[in-house]
């Protein structure tokens, strides 16, 4: 069952139908500048009247630093998070608005350029066995567009995610556009079946990592102190003699992405639950190393530590 408390700290004021499909007809029809510039003042909005989401992220952001930048003294490192936080909500609302843009019917090529970074003929030579494989990726970036950059490459590509009511018109258009196919886990027995046969077809696999959204979890080193990470892909490749390719897609130029895949991750044999926890740890280092170079764009509004 999904984790009622990770679910309700997702839960936002502007996470409403009305409000995504209001930001897609702006982006749609008035100028870029105008509707990036809307969507900057909504987000300083954000930042300014919720209090809970900015707590959630103060809490991780402040535990990162407190681990990567050690030569900060205590108000030196609050200040740094501050920054930091309201450059993460700002960079959020570029995500938002880049999502947007991708729904509508701008030429995406027009508009959006994406870098292939890593060795991509590694996942190439994986699918040649004529299994898939599990790209394992964050909250980071923008992980839709990281989908579409993969599929353009014609690897067939399934997202595996938890259902948003609110916003799940504006990801199926994405997926459509990008030609990248959806299965929504929720509480569906039968999307398991789904997932299966997609790998058994030779289907990438798209699954977000960064956060457990149920009980199936497991806490593994997360910098510096055990954090919970979701069993399912790891299991899953386990089961389906699959490897795990860590990827992003991230930016530092509006809407210019680098889709990176990571070496693969192979989930060894022996005991399960052993080899499943070593594949959640590597995992879980590739995730600390983008994260730690990309904080101002890590949209983890969950706090990734309990209080201790």
């Amino acid at each position: 069952m999904r984790n009622g408390a990770l679910w309700d700290h997702s839960r936002h004021w502007l996470n409403l139908r009305p409000v995504y499909a209001c930001g897609e007809w702006i982006l749609e029809n008035m100028p870029l500048s105008v509707g990036y510039g809307i969507t900057r003042g909504v987000t300083e909005i954000a930042y300014r009247f919720s209090p809970s989401q900015r707590s959630g992220i103060e809490s991780n952001v402040r535990h990162v630093l407190g681990q990567i930048r050690p030569d900060l003294a205590a108000e030196g490192l609050e200040r740094k998070v501050d920054e930091t936080v309201h450059s993460i909500f700002k960079n959020r609302g570029v995500w938002f608005a880049d999502l947007s843009v991708m729904a509508g019917n701008r030429r995406l090529a027009d508009l959006f350029r994406f870098r292939m970074e890593g060795d991509w003929s590694t996942l190439q030579r994986a699918l040649a066995s004529g299994k898939g494989a599990i790209l394992a990726s964050a909250h980071l970036g923008n992980w839709h567009g990281g989908g579409v950059a993969v599929a353009r490459r014609g690897v067939q590509v399934r997202v595996v995610m938890y259902r948003n009511h609110a916003a799940e018109f504006m990801d199926r258009k994405v997926a459509r556009r990008g030609k990248v196919r959806q299965t929504f886990i929720d509480d569906d027995p039968m999307s398991m079946m789904e997932i299966v046969r997609a790998l058994q077809q030779g289907e990438v696999l798209a699954m977000l990592v960064d956060k457990p959204w149920d009980s199936r979890s497991m806490a593994v080193p997360f910098f510096g102190k055990p954090s919970l990470f979701p069993l399912g892909p790891v299991r899953l490749a386990r089961l389906a003699g699959v490897p795990i390719f860590p990827a992003f897609c991230v930016w530092n130029r509006l809407r210019e992405f680098e889709a990176i895949l990571c070496d693969p991750i192979e989930v060894g044999g022996g005991d399960p639950e052993q080899a499943e926890y070593d594949a959640l740890s590597k995992l879980s280092v590739v995730i600390q190393k983008f994260v730690t170079e990309n904080l101002h764009v890590w949209f983890n509004f969950t706090p990734a530590w309990s209080t201790p």
